[in-house]
């Protein structure tokens, strides 16, 4: 398996999100509250609170098969929603930094 940070990259972030999660994701990128629950290379896992909605679980994790995601917004496996855009931008922000 690949480490998650090598596998998430903007143009997979991009191919993966609606047009509309990708604008929602990057707002919530930059003023989402993000709480870590478990990270290491193969699994990342946060809490992501905003001002004004409740607060969502991600999980992005590395698999023998790729990439695998899964928020509490939606119970929908295929859906890479605005949270998993958000916590993506936020892995490949600490990733540069």
């Amino acid at each position: 398996m690949k480490p998650v940070a090598t596998l998430i990259t903007l143009e997979e972030i991009t191919k993966l999100a609606s047009r509309s999660n990708l604008r929602l994701g990057k707002a919530i990128a930059e003023d989402g509250k993000f709480e870590i629950e478990k990270s290491n290379p193969y699994v990342n896992m946060v809490k992501i609170s905003q001002k004004s909605s409740q607060a969502r679980t991600v999980r992005v994790e590395s698999t023998s098969k790729g990439l695998r995601w899964k928020c509490t917004c939606n119970s929908r496996k295929d859906l890479f929603c605005q949270h998993c855009v958000a916590l993506g931008l936020h892995i490949i922000s600490n990733e540069n930094n």
